[in-house]
């Protein structure tokens, strides 16, 4: 007999965003019964919107409020929260079990990473008041989970850290590599790309501990009788039109082809990685790295940061170090002169199987049968 999972989140995040993606595919998983001995019982939840007071209220009053009376029924057997922002949902002396999965402690343990281009921060070193409380609220609901489930060794080890008494388990992403799925279903080349250049991919937003600053000075160092011939092809939410600006400049002034695109559909996102030459991740910070491991599963070859988290994902020759403008210039002169580039890469696929669907449930069911 399955044992049911109460799943809960604070904001009803869209698929769009990360964390609403991971929640929708747990949610969808438990739904379709791919973990082996548990199935979703409901979702709590609570739409998004209003006034700075009614979200504050919402938050921290009414949301917790229904959490902890789902937590008091017996029709469920463990309620596990989908992301650590959502940790202050923890119930005092909950009656079930409490799960929460981890993408990373950025907020909770800022950090500062040294770079050529200066310091990258890392989290909210200086937040405000009211988020300052927020975050005291999470830690205290994250010291009364029962299992802490985080997505990366990295993350892991943080949380060993700051809980040592506490169980963790690590469940990474899993991604669908065998069915009807846009990874590995062939799809039409985008509107406008031109296989006739050497087309370079990078997904993020202009957050600095994305680094796309760090890509536009790479291919500017590319010999002039490249440079032309690559284009960046950068897909992803606009932190601000200032920084686009700003990096759009720069470009300009180097000679770099910087093809802005925004968001994209999962399927059109998956048109691009099958038909770029390589996906560039030059992050200096991640919980994970999703995208590297959807490039990999639609056969793109991709060049990483040597850092965690996102190191654990990639195979490990195609990790650069993260500060060396000549090891990038170098990895993408390999990638525009090999040949057969736009064929599925066998080493992409390869490393792909290792997070499959069914490892993914393998995992999550083993960390909650310790409950």
């Amino acid at each position: 007999m399955s044992r049911q999972v109460l799943v809960v989140r604070g904001g009803a995040l869209p698929r769009s965003s990360g964390l609403g993606r991971a929640h929708h595919d747990l949610v969808d998983r438990l739904s379709e019964q791919q973990v082996e001995g548990y199935t979703l019982s409901s979702v709590i939840e609570h739409d998004l919107g209003g006034g700075a007071f009614a979200r504050w209220r919402r938050r921290r009053n009414g949301h917790p409020l229904r959490v902890a009376e789902a937590g008091s029924s017996s029709d469920n057997a463990i309620l596990h929260i989908t992301d650590q922002e959502q940790a202050h949902l923890v119930p005092e002396n909950c009656d079930l079990p409490v799960s929460v999965t981890i993408h990373d402690l950025f907020h909770l343990e800022p950090r500062r990473i040294q770079t050529s281009h200066g310091r990258v921060n890392i989290g909210e070193r200086s937040p405000g008041i009211l988020r300052r409380q927020d975050l005291s609220h999470i830690r205290r609901g994250l010291a009364r989970a029962d299992l802490l489930i985080c997505i990366s060794e990295a993350t892991a080890d943080e949380a060993r850290e700051l809980w040592p008494e506490k169980a963790i388990a690590v469940v990474p992403h899993g991604i669908d590599v065998g069915g009807f799925d846009p990874y590995c279903y062939p799809l039409p080349k985008p509107e406008g790309l031109d296989h006739s250049n050497v087309n370079l991919l990078c997904v993020g937003s202009e957050e600095p501990r994305k680094r796309i600053d760090f890509l536009v000075e790479v291919l500017g160092c590319l010999p002039s009788h490249l440079k032309g011939d690559v284009i960046l092809h950068k897909v992803g939410a606009e932190s601000s039109k200032k920084s686009k600006s700003k990096l759009s400049k720069r470009a300009k002034e180097l000679g770099v082809n910087l093809h802005w695109i925004g968001r994209l559909s999962d399927i059109d996102l998956c048109s691009y990685y099958q038909h770029c030459d390589a996906l560039l991740f030059p992050s200096v910070a991640e919980g994970f790295g999703l995208p590297p491991l959807e490039a990999m599963a639609s056969g793109c070859p991709v060049r990483v940061s040597d850092m965690p988290a996102h190191n654990e994902v990639s195979p490990e020759e195609w990790l650069l170090a993260h500060d060396s403008i000549d090891n990038w210039v170098d990895s993408i002169l390999e990638i525009a002169s090999t040949e057969g580039r736009r064929q599925p890469n066998k080493t992409a696929l390869k490393q792909a199987q290792k997070f499959t669907i069914e490892q993914w449930s393998k995992s999550i069911a083993g960390a909650w049968n310790q409950l």
